[in-house]
């Protein structure tokens, strides 16, 4: 069997795209979340919106529909690629699309809302995880809040490591994942085989750091954010974080 060892761009358009678009219902579960979003940020047509590492972009074209300025930055080129094509066949003419890094975001007061979604928070080491917090802060106007759709812990402690086969594609994708508790970080490797039989590997596994909402209050409190909502799902009715609901973890802080 032929073997290539994908790039993250690759990876990122594979995800993000090709398997994301397979997933069953994650339509109706992308217009929950949006819906949400929109309620417990009380946002408003016209309302400048940051989504940060967007992704398929379908949540910023979601806002956009409703008559919300929503610029797009996500580090992938296919996935801003993507991006665009989507909001130019959509003739949405008030969402745009970039290509930027997290750590670099340079913008100030700029955004009425930030959102970082789908556990896209905790790929760096302390201190930069921190800086990006920083950053978002900085980006924000005063009153503006940021929304954090990120991992509970409380589900990867009690998921054991697992190793899963799944169809979509034209192939067959493999996921392994595991829990490292000694820094609190989930880890993912990826390989797909696709129609051709090529092997597709990835250079490394992906690690996310996950934090705790104890952590989250702390981390929030360094930027310069409060938090005024720790939720457990991702649609309405809002339902709060607490001993008899979590395993989803949506926080949202107000500078």
């Amino acid at each position: 069997m032929r073997t290539i060892q994908r790039d993250w761009d690759w990876w990122a358009y594979h995800y993000r795209v090709v398997h994301r678009s397979q997933i069953p219902g994650i339509s109706e579960w992308d217009d929950n979340l949006v819906e949400m979003m929109v309620h417990v940020l009380d946002l408003q047509p016209g309302d400048r919106i940051l989504d940060l590492a967007c992704g398929s972009g379908d949540h910023a074209r979601r806002l956009a529909s409703r008559g919300l300025e929503v610029l797009g930055v996500e580090i992938a080129p296919s996935l801003v690629a993507y991006c665009q094509e989507r909001a130019l066949t959509e003739n949405l003419t008030n969402v745009r699309f970039e290509q930027g890094d997290m750590r670099e975001l340079a913008q100030e007061e700029s955004f009425d809302a930030v959102l970082l979604l789908s556990g896209s928070f905790g790929f760096f080491d302390e201190a930069t995880n921190r800086e990006v917090l920083a950053r978002i802060a900085s980006a924000l106007r005063p009153g503006g809040q940021l929304l954090m759709d990120v991992f509970d812990p409380t589900r990867m402690v009690v998921r054991p490591a697992r190793r899963s086969w799944s169809a979509y594609g034209g192939g067959y994708g493999l996921r392994s994942t595991w829990w490292e508790p000694e820094t609190c970080t989930y880890v993912s490797e990826f390989m797909f085989i696709d129609a051709e039989g090529v092997l597709n590997t990835a250079a490394e596994p992906e690690r996310i750091r996950v934090y705790s909402l104890p952590e989250w209050l702390e981390l929030l409190a360094g930027a310069g954010l409060r938090v005024t909502h720790a939720l457990a799902d991702t649609k309405l009715p809002l339902v709060a974080y607490d001993r008899d609901h979590y395993e989803n973890l949506v926080i949202v802080g107000r500078k």
